[in-house]
C-alpha cells in the first residue's frame, strides 16, 4: 500500500485551495499522516517514524575519503574555515548546518505557537502540532549522515543573525501572516532540498552507497515538506498566496545567507532564479507518489 493521497491532476504550488481550512481536506490530511507516522505518541514518539530511524541506523555505507574532523568542526564554527573542506565533506556540513537551522526554528516557533494552540480541539490546530513534530525528525534524519564519515560534531552552533530575525518573523507574526510567511518558508524548503538532493547526487555518484543514504534522507523530508506545503496552501486564501508567493525570493536569499554553505556547493545567484519556476513536477516520481498534495 502506498502513502499517496495525491490526485493524477495536481494543482501548482502556489493554486488556491479555499478561502478557508476545509474541514475535509484536514481530515483527509490526517488520516494520511495516521498511515504515515503510525501511533503518534508527542513523547515517545511516532512509532513508523521511530522504525524508519532504527532502520537508518543500520545503513553502514563508509565514505572512502579523507576525512578532517577538526576542520569539519572548525567550518561548523566559521563559514571562513569551509575553504579546507573537500565537496563531500562540504555537502555533509550542509546537512548538519540545515539540521541545526531547522531545530532552531522548530524550537522558537513551537515554544511560541504551541502555547497558544496547545490544548485546542480542532483539527487545524491538531495537525499544525503534529507537523511541527515531524519537523523534529528531520534534524535526526540529517544529522544521522554524519556516521558514514565517522565524524562527530563539536561545540554549540549559534544561530546568525538572519536566521534570528527570519524564525523571529515567523513566530510572532499575526494568524494573518502566519501561515503566508510559513508556506513561503516551507516553499523555500522544498525547493532547497531538490536542489541538495541533486548536487548529493553528483558529489557522490562515484560512491553509490552514501549517495544512496544521503538521498533516501532527502527523500523522506521532501514527501514530508510537500504535505506541509499543501496544509499552508489550505490556511490561506487569494491574497495570503500572493503573499507568500512574493516573499520566496527574499525568504531563499535569507536561508543561503544564513546558511553560505549552500553557496558553497554552488547555489549562486543563476540557480536561487530557478524558484521563479519551481513546481511540484520537478520533484523525484518517489516523493510525487509518497506525498500527500491537493
Amino acid at each position: 500500500m502506498t502513502d499517496a493521497l495525491i490526485p493524477s491532476a495536481r494543482p501548482g504550488l502556489y493554486g488556491l485551495v479555499a478561502d478557508f481550512p476545509r474541514e475535509d481536506l484536514l481530515l483527509s490530511y490526517r488520516e494520511f499522516l495516521e498511515r504515515r507516522n503510525g501511533t503518534m505518541d508527542f513523547t515517545r514518539g511516532f512509532s513508523r517514524r521511530e522504525e524508519w530511524m532504527r532502520e537508518a541506523a543500520t545503513w553502514d555505507a563508509r565514505y572512502e575519503g579523507p576525512v578532517d574532523g577538526e576542520a569539519f568542526n572548525r567550518a561548523y564554527e566559521s563559514f571562513d574555515a569551509v575553504k579546507e573542506l573537500s565537496p563531500p565533506l562540504v555537502a555533509l556540513l550542509t546537512f548538519v548546518k540545515a539540521n541545526a537551522g531547522e531545530a532552531y526554528g522548530v524550537e522558537v516557533v513551537n515554544r511560541v505557537r504551541g502555547k497558544r494552540h496547545q490544548d485546542s480541539p480542532d483539527t487545524f490546530h491538531q495537525l499544525e502540532r503534529t507537523l511541527g513534530y515531524e519537523e523534529t525528525y528531520h534534524t535526526r534524519i540529517l544529522i544521522g549522515a554524519t556516521r558514514h564519515f565517522g565524524v562527530e560534531v563539536k561545540g554549540a552552533w549559534r544561530p546568525p543573525l538572519q536566521l534570528k530575525m527570519l524564525i523571529g518573523t515567523l513566530a510572532y507574526a499575526p494568524g494573518v501572516l502566519f501561515h503566508p510567511v510559513l508556506l513561503a518558508s516551507e516553499v523555500v524548503g522544498v525547493f532547497a532540498f531538490q536542489w541538495m538532493l541533486k548536487r548529493v547526487g553528483e558529489i557522490f555518484r562515484d560512491q553509490p552507497a552514501v549517495r544512496e543514504s544521503m538521498e533516501r534522507r532527502l527523500i523522506e523530508i521532501l514527501v514530508d515538506e510537500v504535505g506541509h506545503v499543501a496544509f499552508n496552501r489550505m490556511a490561506v486564501g487569494p491574497k495570503g498566496l500572493a503573499v507568500a508567493r512574493r516573499m520566496t525570493g527574499g525568504v531563499l536569499r535569507g536561508v543561503v545567507g544564513s546558511t553560505p554553505e549552500y553557496g558553497a556547493l554552488g547555489m549562486d545567484e543563476h540557480e536561487m532564479r530557478k524558484l521563479d519556476t519551481f513546481e511540484l513536477h520537478h520533484l523525484p516520481a518517489e516523493v510525487l507518489r509518497r506525498a500527500y498534495f491537493v
